[in-house]
């Protein structure tokens, strides 16, 4: 049994566990460089104001609450995984343009994944973070979050097949933007690939292979300088895309 007096901190504790476990795996707030208590005092206020929004209902039996409170942290990080999903395209189509440019080799470490890192993978996630806080995705993952509680009420969310399919969806989506993101350079190491293979042909004597390091490297540069323009582009479509999914998201998992 669990007593009256107690239900509102019970209540509050069901809230923030949803809460701080979206917080701990969603994009830009999962960052080291946050202080845990920082994150522990977003996650306190917006407990706060979803629990002064509206009663929940708490079961009785502790049984039962426990359940449900290890369910809203399963409920929270699902929800914080499809919207990082989507955030690490940008980090994986500069570690594919790294391995065409010949980038692959000179990794630094990345104290965020405690993994060595490839320089465009650590530009291309540096940059995708200033421009999601220049697009506002802090607030809309925020409002994503107040949200759900609407959409899926604590305690009751369902992982099931419906959520699997959105899962396979978002990292469908997830390749299909770093595609999108790495094509250009893609297309131009496979030209520049093909021009010094007939330049070889050509010209035994020359050393394609040592030549290939610089030109390649290169020609990447440029022309992520000439596409550069175009990636506010890329990240209004990743927003919506993002919005969307945790949309789905959502809905999948609503009872």
């Amino acid at each position: 049994m669990i007593i009256s007096g107690i239900v509102p901190w019970l209540q509050l504790l069901l809230v923030m566990a949803r809460v701080l476990s979206f917080l701990a795996v969603a994009p830009l707030f999962n960052r080291p460089q946050i202080p845990d208590l920082s994150k522990i005092g977003l996650a306190m206020i917006l407990s706060l104001i979803v629990v002064a929004a509206g009663s929940m209902p708490i079961s009785i039996d502790i049984g039962t609450f426990v359940g449900a409170l290890v369910l809203e942290v399963a409920t929270g990080m699902a929800a914080g995984l499809v919207a990082n999903w989507l955030f690490l395209s940008f980090q994986m189509g500069g570690a594919v343009m790294d391995q065409q440019a010949g980038f692959g080799t000179a990794a630094i470490f990345d104290p965020a994944t405690l993994a060595p890192v490839s320089l465009l993978a650590n530009f291309f996630l540096s940059f995708s973070l200033l421009l999601f806080l220049e697009l506002n995705g802090h607030h809309l993952l925020l409002h994503a979050l107040l949200r759900s509680f609407t959409v899926v009420p604590a305690g009751s969310a369902i992982l099931g097949a419906d959520w699997a399919q959105i899962v396979l969806s978002v990292l469908a989506a997830a390749m299909s933007l770093m595609l999108r993101l790495a094509a250009p350079v893609l297309a131009a190491m496979a030209i520049t690939d093909i021009t010094l293979g007939m330049l070889g042909r050509a010209v035994p004597q020359l050393n394609v292979l040592m030549l290939a390091l610089p030109v390649k490297a290169g020609v990447a540069l440029l022309v992520l300088a000439a596409v550069s323009p175009l990636m506010l582009g890329v990240g209004d479509a990743f927003l919506t895309q993002l919005e969307a999914m945790l949309a789905q998201s959502l809905g999948a998992m609503s009872p």
